[in-house]
């Protein structure tokens, strides 16, 4: 009992100050609340899903060319879409779900996903091609794609692991401030343009995952501060 109550506060502790954590907008498995809510849930995986994707799709020569014109067409369907149902349900024109919240938080987190993985790619890559990233018609299939991938993993892994999968959502939102983090690493002369293989990221994922740890324990410094205040 005791360790499933640990277990909770340090989910809990995980999300404080990267959402507001209400119970009715969040997914519950098992008895166990997502450290946060559906459409920041949805927001994390489509990040970690599309990187995934991105990464593999251009594994022969890592790219970091601006986007073809049909990812800024996506992503702001994608950011219009989570406005959209962000304020309209708050406004109170309609009432909204968690699964349209998860569903346009994922379109949100793959919006941002081609971002991140182009300013690591420039960072760290030391060899890298000029080409542009999602710029023909298989490319921003696959990049689609990561839209309903995204809802198999929330959906089908919560199924499988119950209570555990708040503890697989808290790992997604660690690797994603570790991979922002390692973004910041790559800007260290020492580490900039060194990543030729799998190998030589050792020591920047070494120093990022305690920064990106660090993020997040500094958001919930500010949030605590705010509440403070806001008292």
């Amino acid at each position: 009992m005791l360790r499933i109550e640990l277990y909770k506060e340090i989910l809990h502790v995980l999300g404080f100050g990267l959402c507001h954590q209400l119970p009715e907008r969040s997914f519950i498995y098992g008895g166990v609340q997502f450290p946060v809510c559906a459409r920041c849930t949805g927001i994390y995986v489509g990040i970690i899903v599309t990187l995934i994707i991105l990464f593999v799709l251009y594994r022969g020569a890592q790219r970091t060319g601006v986007p073809g014109i049909p990812f800024f067409i996506g992503a702001a369907i994608a950011v219009g879409a989570m406005g959209f149902d962000g304020f309209a349900s708050y406004l109170g024109y309609y009432e909204t779900t968690n699964f349209v919240r998860v569903l346009t938080g994922i379109m949100f987190g793959s919006g941002m996903a081609p971002v991140i993985y182009s300013l690591l790619v420039e960072s760290l890559a030391k060899h890298r091609s000029t080409d542009r990233i999602l710029n023909s018609a298989r490319d921003v299939m696959y990049w689609i794609l990561s839209i309903p991938l995204g809802l198999a993993v929330v959906y089908g892994l919560s199924l499988i692991l119950g209570f555990l999968a708040a503890g697989f959502q808290g790992l997604l939102i660690i690797t994603t401030f570790w991979l922002i983090a390692l973004v910041l690493v790559g800007l260290v002369p020492r580490y900039m343009h060194s990543v030729e293989s799998w190998r030589d990221l050792k020591a920047p994922l070494l120093w990022a995952l305690p920064i990106g740890c660090a993020i997040i324990l500094l958001c919930a410094g500010l949030q605590l501060w705010a509440m403070g205040v806001l008292q």
